[in-house]
């Protein structure tokens, strides 16, 4: 069919087994490996992977003809479900559109999912919307999906998708594309300090309708195990690739509070604290140890200070110990950023190398890691957004502020609550960009 219909590019929205059944066969070989087929071989010359998709490429060999052919694998969409944060998939539709474009070739992309009409159907009336929202001045769901199904059944199966559509169409309405990437930067920040550029898109960014309530408790943390856990005001946040969620954003613990955060710590199983309050938010609240009080208790949780050192940049590193009567215990590294006064922002230096130490952290122990501020979604939200945009400027040399925001939004209401904080992801972004070598080469080593 690919060959037949000429098409250089196949979207797949399926994983091959899904909730341990059998969704689609593997039609592909290995990255450098070759499969045949009757009159035809297809090789695999390239895979990477983006995020929350994966890009292969092909060549197709038959009858002595040669075709390049490119495959996006979207690999987070649940069967019968919908992404519940989006700017992947928007990503995703403009990497599908830009490869065919680069083909220059005006022939049909084979899309597939499971059954060929759930995923698929919104797939492409997505596409679909998208294109005549750029030609007209408003646009038509339920036509256009009615339209799809007067030539394949059950295109769009469920609500949840059909919902979808409404949201999707109305975010590229609202924020359109702000993909900018490294070269290209520079540019974008200009443009931002003229007309008030970083508060038309807090306005843009606060224009889109976020999801029912019962969708932003999907990220918040709940565990039974220790039942003040289940209470606390912590949200998980997606990581870059979507594949796991390995990340926690929480209010600061308080007197009132310490025996939900240890609760939440232990049963999450969080191997790396970050602390984004200063030093006389901490010491106000005193629910850490320290050289003065390395042992502290809250009932039955019990946190012991192993080692404390000066990790330079206005970090204090400490090793910890939590135990939970005679039961479960972890070891925690804890990275105390003394330095970010609430209502200011520090240096963009300090808050990358805080990042570069989370990381390391991460590569050497398993776990999540929890980041906390006063609030948990101011500061705490900056250093996620800043985390996240770096992972994928890394990989793909792109960088998307305003998306990467509206989906931290999504897990957790009130992310990046102010516009010196959103301005400060940008000049973080420009420190990264000029440092990028050095960066990358220290977070190996």
């Amino acid at each position: 069919m690919v060959w037949e219909t000429e098409s250089s590019v196949i979207v797949m929205l399926a994983k091959l087994v899904e909730n341990g059944k059998k969704k689609c066969e593997k039609y592909w070989p290995d990255y450098n490996g070759t499969k045949s087929y009757p009159s035809m071989q297809v090789t695999c010359t390239q895979e990477e992977v983006f995020g929350c998709f994966t890009a292969r490429s092909f060549t197709m060999t038959r009858w002595g003809a040669t075709r390049q052919i490119t495959q996006f694998h979207y690999t987070t969409w649940p069967d019968h479900g919908v992404p519940i944060t989006t700017s992947g998939l928007h990503a995703f539709k403009r990497a599908v559109l830009g490869k065919q474009q680069e083909f220059g070739r005006n022939k049909p992309i084979v899309v597939h999912c499971s059954a060929g009409a759930g995923r698929t159907g919104t797939f492409i009336a997505f596409d679909s919307l998208t294109m005549e929202m750029n030609q007209k001045d408003n646009v038509n769901v339920y036509q256009t999906v009615l339209g799809m199904r007067r030539q394949r059944v059950e295109m769009v199966q469920t609500e949840k998708q059909y919902m979808l559509l409404h949201k999707l169409v109305a975010e590229e309405y609202a924020l359109g594309t702000t993909e900018v990437g490294f070269g290209n930067l520079g540019l974008r920040i200009k443009e931002l300090e003229r007309m008030q550029g970083y508060a038309r898109e807090m306005e843009k960014l606060n224009s889109v309708v976020l999801r029912e309530k019962h969708t932003i408790q999907h990220f918040r943390i709940m565990d039974d195990r220790f039942a003040p856990a289940s209470k606390y005001n912590a949200s998980f946040i997606e990581s870059y690739d979507r594949t796991k969620t390995e990340m926690i954003a929480a209010e600061g613990p308080t007197e009132a509070t310490i025996k939900g955060f240890w609760g939440a710590v232990l049963s999450n199983q969080v191997h790396t604290i970050v602390s984004l309050r200063s030093s006389s938010e901490e010491t106000k609240h005193r629910c850490m140890p320290s050289l003065q009080m390395p042992t502290r208790n809250f009932d039955n949780f019990v946190v012991k200070l192993l080692t404390e050192s000066d990790a330079g940049n206005d970090v204090t590193q400490r090793e910890l110990h939590l135990s939970h009567g005679a039961g479960e215990q972890i070891e925690i590294g804890f990275y105390h950023f003394d330095n970010w006064l609430p209502n200011s922002i520090p240096s963009c230096g300090d808050v990358l190398e805080l990042i570069k130490k989370t990381q390391k952290s991460k590569l050497h122990r398993s776990g999540k890691v929890l980041v906390y501020c006063s609030d948990g979604v101011g500061r705490t939200g900056v250093f996620f957004g800043v985390l996240n945009l770096i992972e994928r400027a890394k990989l793909e040399g792109k960088i998307d502020v305003p998306w990467q925001v509206k989906d931290m939004r999504e897990m957790r209401q009130g992310m990046v609550n102010a516009e010196v904080l959103y301005r400060f992801i940008y000049q973080c972004l420009v420190e990264f960009v000029s440092t990028f070598d050095v960066y990358s080469n220290s977070i190996g080593s």
